[in-house]
Parts: C-alpha cells; structure tokens; sequence
C-alpha cells in the first residue's frame, strides 16, 4: 500500500441511557515495519485542539496511541482487560478496555480494514460498548 491514506474512523459507543456515533475521515501515513502495519493521522476536537493518533496492527493486539489535549494509550487484545489512563486537562482517569473481537483484513493492495468490539470501564464498573471500524484506503 502507498505511504499516503486516508484514514475513516467510524464507531458506537452505547452506554446505559444514550448511544454516541462517532465518524471521522482524515489524511494519514501508513507503513509496514516488522511485520507491523501503522497507521498515522491527526484529528481536531471541538475546541480545534489537534491530537496526533498512531494505531499499531500485529497479528493479535492492537495499539491506538492519542496526544493532544486528551491522551491514552490503548491497548486491544481478545479476551483481555487492560488498563490505562486518559489524561484530560483536568486530570487523570483510570479505564479498563476489555476486548471481545479485533478483525484485521488486507482486502486488496490499496485497503485495509479494522474493526474491534470492546467495553469500557471506570472505577471498575462498566460504562459502555464500543465498536470501532478503521478503512484505510491509499489516497490516489
């Protein structure tokens, strides 16, 4: 695939009185590196802060790195809780992301697909559902 994507981001996150859709195309940066696949792009939130976002793909767990206003570093892999925190400009939260599901699939030299199903907690009590699908497509 070449170095120059587009990155479209569409996600769910039910929670126990309201659902939250969430949809975002942006330009990034793809590579492969020891057997590694990487995906690069920046967002910008509301308040038009840019965070930088770096996704790491391997065969069975995923890495989706945030810095900005709001950062986290987290981590998917099947059947596993992990933990981390999201820092926010007014402080630190402690999150479990436990994952049921992450799909990966090249379907052709110029598109990839991720998608991942997990839930959230803090404070070791649920919060919500998720499910995130990543299309990377090379930009012409």
């Amino acid at each position: 695939m070449k170095k120059d994507v587009l990155v479209q981001v569409s996600g769910f996150q039910a929670m126990e009185e309201e659902s939250e859709p969430i949809v975002l195309i942006a330009p990034g940066t793809y590579y492969l590196k020891n057997g590694k696949h990487y995906f690069l792009y920046e967002e910008i939130d509301e308040d038009g802060e840019i965070s930088k976002n770096t996704i790491k793909v391997t065969q069975d767990m995923v890495d989706l790195i945030r810095k900005g206003a709001t950062s986290s570093h987290m981590v998917f892999e099947k059947g596993k809780e992990n933990l981390t925190y999201y820092d926010t400009p007014f402080g630190s939260m402690l999150m479990g992301i436990t994952t049921s599901a992450i799909r990966f699939r090249e379907v052709s030299g110029t598109h990839m697909e991720l998608e991942i199903d997990y839930a959230l907690s803090m404070n070791e009590r649920h919060m919500s559902d998720c499910n995130i699908k990543i299309d990377v497509t090379a930009r012409q």
